[in-house]
């Protein structure tokens, strides 16, 4: 076949089936071999990008993807010179006229078929149906599109991006993964050697034959001697909140007794049924929960309470944002969820958007206060948020959002609020009580819709019992697991886990019955006391300041004129164990029980460590926390995500 014959055949194949439009380029393009190379980095730029955006179904395809997605960026930047430097390589249609024309091209063939089966005024109406179809479909694609770029901030893109590049490099260049390694490596030698005993006795294969429980308990009884006495001597920031003798072995007691129970059986272990139902009672009747249009009746308010128990303050906001996502979406329609919470909320937020795929806006803090700027919460409000999430307080600088503000803003536009008082739930509400400077933050306010309040913090209960809290049993529902349809039975659980140790659940109520709320009131007096005198005492050391008003239980410091982790590294080799933070950079104390009693030492030695710092001037060399973040505010996210990965392989190694 001669070489014209051949291009007629592709023309006019081309025009019959797939568009004109395409077929005149065609026609075109083939006399010029400068035009043809245009068409055919035209053509596979639209294929690439097809087979970058289509789901992978073999392996080949999963591992094409990647290279598909630079081979179409590459067509388009080949397609951008051409048509500004290379004007005689440039070509006339592009792929916006190829798809309307082959679109055309489709309707056409369409509506003859249609038009010699169906009656003619049938056909002209499904084919009016059919037109109107595709351009619904194609606005709301742009719609899609245009939304999802309009909320994606320079920053947000900029992580992307950066994060993309870096897979990319490490996936294809054998350079950079040969240096990561080396980061790597030394990372971990030094975290083994700070955080693991040298000497210590590992055992990676189970034991051929049983210890006796004797010899068991006797090395239970040495190493918990040896690993209590840092937080026994209040030398801890948060962590062991109470550690008071004879409260720790009253929680021994109660997990003993049920030491085996498991509330996924509320038939064989009904106490424990009723440990929780009541804990939840207790908590909900704290924020206030249970008074909501009960009018005083003790019936009604017993129905009204309304939460359920979880292993923990992140299991919490997991459930409130999952009960929020099945509300909303299913009775809005929504398919893009979005949360919008400060960039000071608590990691948890983060892991609930990811597991539940909703998208996570953040929005900044109020520069001097800390607090959630409310402003920002406003401009980024969209018809698909389903829920703002707020803190009472903040885990970085422990301030108290305003949540009567932000309840304003969530009834306006019908959508929940979530409060995490997990750190502040068994604190401010009796600190309100008694006098103290406690903004409103419970379900007095207005458009609250859930709360998250930890147990096993200032409740003084054993880690692992947290209690969601919601305003009506229809939102509670929505986070209920529920599979009819299982061979095993009918299935349900209110929470993630299926089976849970029934043993915390009996230590959580009966640290709360013990605690009482006069047990409670005196302890968060003498925290909310020692918060403001240490707060007071920081605040007078030369080169210190606060960030934030402390109103709780956190004491947040930085400095403008050293590097604060300096003071935190110096703090550590006395022996004590603070928070570092970034973003801004800072230290914070948690007070605790442990730390009222222990109070004017930190501040002495906190004082000393300042003044050795100030004395060294700059020329102080960075090690532990300072070179470290020192190191991950100079890096990219990618990397930075590759160390803390190595940190955790290292802390799970035996």
């Amino acid at each position: 076949m001669s070489s014209a014959l051949f291009k007629q055949n592709v023309v006019e194949l081309t025009r019959e089936y797939i568009s004109p439009a395409l077929a005149s380029h065609f026609e075109w393009s083939m006399d010029s071999p400068a035009h043809t190379i245009t068409t055919i980095v035209l053509l596979l730029t639209a294929l690439t990008a097809a087979l970058a955006a289509a789901p992978p179904r073999q392996r080949v395809m999963r591992d094409f993807r990647g290279v598909a997605r630079v081979l179409s960026a590459l067509g388009m930047v080949y397609r951008f010179v051409t048509v500004m430097y290379l004007p005689s390589y440039a070509i006339e249609h592009d792929l916006f006229d190829y798809t309307i024309s082959a679109l055309q091209s489709f309707y056409t063939t369409l509506e003859f078929y249609t038009s010699l089966h169906l009656p003619a005024k049938l056909s002209s109406a499904l084919m009016t149906c059919f037109r109107d179809l595709v351009g619904l479909a194609i606005l709301r694609m742009i719609y899609t599109y245009l939304q999802s770029y309009r909320r994606t901030t320079f920053k947000e893109w900029k992580v992307t991006t950066t994060d993309r590049v870096f897979r990319l490099l490490k996936a294809n260049l054998s350079v950079v993964r040969a240096e990561l390694q080396k980061e790597e490596d030394k990372m971990e030698k030094s975290l083994t050697e700070e955080l693991k005993d040298a000497k210590r006795k590992r055992t990676i294969v189970l034991p051929r034959k049983g210890r006796a429980a004797k010899t068991l308990m006797a090395d239970f009884a040495k190493r918990g001697k040896a690993e209590n006495k840092k937080w026994e001597d209040g030398l801890v920031s948060g962590a062991v909140y109470c550690g008071e003798k004879e409260h720790t072995e009253l929680l021994s007691a109660a997990y003993a007794a049920f030491s085996l129970a498991n509330p996924l059986h509320p038939d064989i272990w009904p106490s424990v049924n009723q440990f929780e139902a009541e804990i939840v009672s207790m908590c909900c009747n704290m924020m206030n929960g249970q008074m909501n249009g009960t009018k005083g009746d003790l019936s009604k308010v017993l129905d009204a309470v309304c939460g359920c128990i979880s292993s923990g303050g992140t299991e919490s906001i997991f459930l409130a944002t999952k009960a929020h996502r099945e509300l909303y979406c299913k009775s809005r329609g929504i398919k893009h969820p979005e949360v919008i919470s400060c960039v000071t909320a608590h990691a948890a937020i983060d892991k609930a958007c990811e597991i539940l795929n909703i998208r996570h806006v953040r929005v900044p803090y109020k520069p001097n206060s800390y607090k959630i700027d409310v402003d920002a919460v406003k401009a980024a409000m969209s018809s698909d948020t389903i829920m703002i999430y707020s803190s009472a307080p903040t885990f970085p600088q422990g301030v108290i959002d305003d949540i009567p503000a932000l309840g304003k803003i969530a009834l306006e536009h019908d959508v929940g609020l979530h409060v995490d008082c997990c750190l502040g739930g068994f604190v401010l509400p009796f600190a309100k009580k008694q006098g103290y400077d406690i903004p409103e933050f419970d379900f007095t306010v207005p458009g609250v819709t859930t709360m998250s309040c930890d147990t096993h913090k200032y409740g003084y209960a054993s880690k692992g019992t947290s209690v969601v809290m919601y305003h009506d049993k229809e939102l509670r529902r929505c986070q209920y697991f529920c599979y009819p349809e299982w061979t095993g039975g009918l299935y349900v659980t209110p929470t993630l886990a299926g089976s849970r140790p029934g043993a915390l659940s009996a230590a959580c109520w009966a640290s709360m019955m013990a605690m009482g709320e006069e047990g409670y009131t005196e302890r968060v007096i003498d925290i909310m006391d020692t918060t403001q005198w240490i707060a007071e005492m920081v605040n007078n050391i030369e080169g210190l300041y606060l960030l934030g008003d402390p109103k709780s239980m956190i004491v947040c410091f930085d400095s403008k004129q050293f590097n604060i982790y300096r003071v935190g590294d110096k703090m550590a080799k006395k022996g004590w164990s603070l928070n570092s933070l970034q973003k801004p950079s800072c230290i914070h104390m948690c007070v605790t029980l442990r730390t009222v009693e222990h109070s004017e030492k930190f501040v002495d030695d906190l004082t000393e460590c300042v003044e050795e710092v100030l004395e060294e001037g700059n020329d102080g060399k960075l090690t532990g926390n300072a070179a470290v973040y020192g190191m991950s505010g100079s890096m990219p996210p990618g990397p930075v995500n590759e160390l803390l990965c190595c940190y955790t392989d290292t802390i799970l190694k035996a």
